[in-house]
């Protein structure tokens, strides 16, 4: 084993503890010796994959961070659909949601087939757009690619419960507002009930 492959061995094995920072170090430097070079350039996606996750993940919470990791890896591989994705699931964290999208769209051009990217924009336009009604377009497609998506499949059953109750309040708001006015009888404006005198012609209304 060569001193090249022997860094990129000891660059995974800190990863595997973590040790990420120190991992993309080792990397970046046999990089910028060797940019030629395919085994040391998979071995720094492989690294900035993982440890964009983990700064994603819940416990660490640095979005951020996450977005650029996932940003250096489409710099080195354009093509690279999961780097695309993570960074739409990033920028979401951050609520920046053109830039989710823009993300999430890159993704499917590369990779039309994958039920999780239609499940993610379906959760951009149902939690931080409120349309409730693309969030079931989305839903429904991911779970035309995988029947039996958990999670697309609650999904969609809560979104539509919110779709139903925001047009029967529509509907119950569009009625009250109705009941509340009140016609003139001499020029045929609708009046608050509360006015005395048309807005309209100035007529009395009681």
């Amino acid at each position: 084993m060569n001193d090249m492959q022997d860094k990129i061995e000891q660059a995974l094995e800190l990863k595997r503890e973590e040790k990420f920072e120190g991992s993309l170090q080792i990397l970046n430097e046999l990089l910028s010796n060797e940019p030629t070079s395919t085994a040391v350039k998979n071995a720094l996606i492989e690294v900035l994959l993982e440890y964009g996750a983990y700064l994603n993940d819940d416990w660490v919470e640095d979005f951020q961070g996450a977005a650029d990791c996932f940003t250096r890896i489409i710099e080195l591989d354009a093509k690279n659909y999961r780097a695309w994705y993570n960074l739409g699931i990033s920028y979401f964290r951050l609520k920046q949601t053109k830039k989710s999208l823009e993300a999430y769209e890159q993704a499917l051009k590369i990779r039309p087939d994958y039920e999780y990217i239609y499940y993610n924009i379906g959760l951009l336009y149902e939690i931080l757009k409120g349309d409730f009604e693309s969030a079931i377009k989305y839903y429904e497609e991911a779970l035309r690619l995988n029947e039996k998506f958990t999670y697309a499949i609650q999904a969609l059953r809560d979104v539509r419960k919110k779709f139903e109750h925001m047009k029967l309040h529509k509907e119950k708001n569009t009625s009250s507002q109705f009941e509340s006015q009140i016609i003139c009888k001499n020029c045929g404006n609708i009046n608050r009930t509360t006015a005395k005198y048309c807005d309209k012609c100035g007529n009395p209304i009681k």
